[in-house]
Order: C-alpha cells, then structure tokens, then sequence
C-alpha cells in the first residue's frame, strides 16, 4: 500500500508529486493527532467521548482518507488538468477541516487559504485564481450544509472569513508578480552574460584565426609554439615552415585578388593535414607553419610530401595553366636547442630547399 503511495504515476510532475505526498503526510500526522486527543477526551471529557469518535475519529478520517484515495484515481488519468486538481484536494481537506471544527476554536477559518498557498508553488496567476474560486465555494458550501455554521456563526464573523481569502489571494498574486519578475530578471541577465561570453569568444577566436584562411594566425602560432615545447609530456617535436615559391610574381602579374585565391587554397590544404598532433599556421605573408608533435619522423616526412604534391597538382585556371608549387623547410628539436633555435634551423631548411630549385622538401 505505502509503496503505491510513494510511486507517482509516471506522468505527474516532480512538484505535483511533492504535495500530493504532503497531503498524505499531512492527512497521517491529523490521523495521529485526533487519537492522541482521544485519550485526552477520554479522561478528562468522557461525557464526549461517544461523539468525539464519531465526529472526529471516523467521520473526519473516513472522509480524509477516502479523499485521498479518490484523488489517488484521479492521479492516474493522464490530462493536463493534474495542477488543478491538486489544488481541489486542498480545498477538499480544508473543507473537511473546517465542518468537523468547532465555530469557537480561534483562527479555524484560516485553514481555507490551504489552496490558496498550494497554489503560489506554481507561480501562475490563472491557479492562483482558481484556488480563491475554490476556496471561496467550499467555505460557502460549509456555510450552507453545516448547520452549526449556517445559524451559530454571525454574518459579521462569515464576511471576515471571506475578506480573508480574497486578502491572502491578493498577496498570492503578489508573490507571484515579484517571483516571475526576478525570474525574468534573472533569465535577461543570463542571457546577457552568455551573449557577453559568446561575443568574448568570438572576439578571441578572431584575434587566433587568419580572415583569409582559417588556419592559426601568427599570435596563436607562437602560443601554442610556447606550449607545446614547455609540455613535459611531448617527446618529440617538428617544426615545418612552409613558403609559396614565386609568389610576388603571382601578385604582379595576376593581382592581390588572384593572390589570396591562392593562399585560401593552400592554406585549405594545409587545414586538412590537421590533426591532434598535427597544428598549422598561416606565419604571415606566404609563409606557413606546421607544429608536429609525438610522431615519427615517417609520419613528418609523409605529410610534407603529401602537401608538396598536393599543391603541385592544384588547378588554377587564373593562372592560365600555370603552376603553384611550395617549398618546405623542416627540422627536428634535439636535445639542447631551444625554441629560437628550433625556428632558425627550419627556415635555414626552407632556404635550402629554395636554393635548391624549390618544389621540395629539405632538411
């Protein structure tokens, strides 16, 4: 049984499920509390004993509980209509309460705001409005069905009792007001901060990237130079510089625009060399840069041939059948060079390999 109580359908949402439970604790802990009165009533009223278990052991229980398990059925029908009828349970128990209350017990009437506050942990105007509908025509049935309080309440104590829902449904739709308004606060501002955070990004992704290429512009190069050398964990590291053989003359003779067609496409050449070990760079001008980071010295030579031949074969109508060709310089860090080192040893590589007719790869 308590495991049926516990285990929400599936469909009832994690807040609905959290009063409904609510209610059950509620409903055992009135269940303890009128036995707990029982024993009272018995010593020292035993006069009232006799319709005190009628009235409040059975009567209220019975109706409590029967509550319960009607709503427990209701709970099971899938209908968008759960919220509401949540709040109707809570009009039910604060129903019962107040018709099997004594008139002359003090603040008894406060019991019928009990949907009204279910109703505020939704933050919805329209529940909210619903639960004073509802709390307004329980108060009223129990008015006209409960005799004790149809003749032995006066009008004057009737009209504060229902002042009294229309204030708190008031203040209920206050709460509600502020807490969407922070919320709405709260949402702009995160919004505001992830588009700052995005703008930031962009900001630094542009201030990394070469416009014309895509690849690493010069600044990211020296980063990730720096780090990949100060990284205890690479083994062994290649620097490639890579240059455009007769690339001024192209400039001349076809214009800037032709230029940086030719660029766009050998620095896409290079992009997809790319890898995780594996990081060029557009160094400035016509040059390139090409980091290798724990490979062999196979891999290294494989990939600046695949790229010297790559370029030979590009087609580049513009240039009317003419074509491009790279020169590659390359060297290994060993041990006891520094970066600055490492740098000049691979350009003294790429001068060579331009002195030595260009369209190579030389080391």
């Amino acid at each position: 049984m308590y495991r049926k109580i516990l285990n929400a359908p599936e469909h009832l949402s994690s807040w609905n499920n959290k009063i409904r439970i609510s209610y059950w604790m509620f409903s055992v802990m009135t269940f303890l509390a009128v036995l707990g009165a029982l024993s009272v009533v018995a010593i020292y009223e035993p006069n009232r004993l006799e319709l005190f278990v009628q009235k409040q052991v059975i009567l209220r229980n019975v109706l409590v509980f029967a509550t319960l398990l009607a709503a427990e059925t209701v709970y099971r029908l899938k209908s968008r209509l759960q919220s509401y009828i949540i709040i109707t349970l809570g009009s039910c128990f604060a129903a019962i309460t107040l018709a099997l209350s004594s008139p002359d017990v003090h603040g008894v009437h406060i019991v019928m705001i009990l949907p009204i506050l279910v109703a505020i942990l939704y933050f919805d105007y329209w529940k909210i409005a619903f639960a004073c509908i509802n709390a307004i025509t329980s108060y009223m049935l129990v008015i006209l069905f409960v005799p004790v309080y149809r003749f032995q309440v006066d009008f004057y104590q009737k009209a504060v009792g229902f002042s009294f829902v229309i204030i708190v449904t008031l203040a209920a739709l206050g709460i509600v007001n502020r807490g969407l308004r922070i919320i709405r606060d709260e949402k702009e501002a995160l919004t505001n901060e992830n588009k700052h955070r995005l703008e930031e990004l962009a900001i630094q992704e542009a201030s990394r990237v070469d416009a014309l290429t895509g690849l690493d512009n010069h600044n990211a190069f020296q980063s990730r130079f720096r780090a990949v050398l100060a990284d205890e964990s690479v083994h062994s590291v290649y620097l490639a510089i890579v240059d455009i053989d007769n690339f001024k003359r192209v400039n001349d003779t076809y214009g800037h625009s032709v230029g940086n067609m030719v660029l766009r496409k050998i620095g896409k050449l290079l992009k997809e060399c790319s890898e995780e070990n594996i990081s060029p760079s557009r160094y400035g001008g016509e040059e390139f840069t090409i980091i290798f980071s724990n490979v062999t010295n196979k891999q290294v030579s494989d990939c600046l041939e695949h790229l010297r031949a790559g370029a030979e074969q590009m087609s580049f109508p513009e240039l009317e059948g003419r074509v491009v060709t790279i020169s590659i310089g390359c060297h290994r860090l060993e041990s006891g060079e520094d970066r600055d080192t490492l740098f000049r040893l691979a350009d003294e590589a790429l001068y060579l390999a331009k002195r030595s007719g260009k369209n190579r790869v030389s080391w």
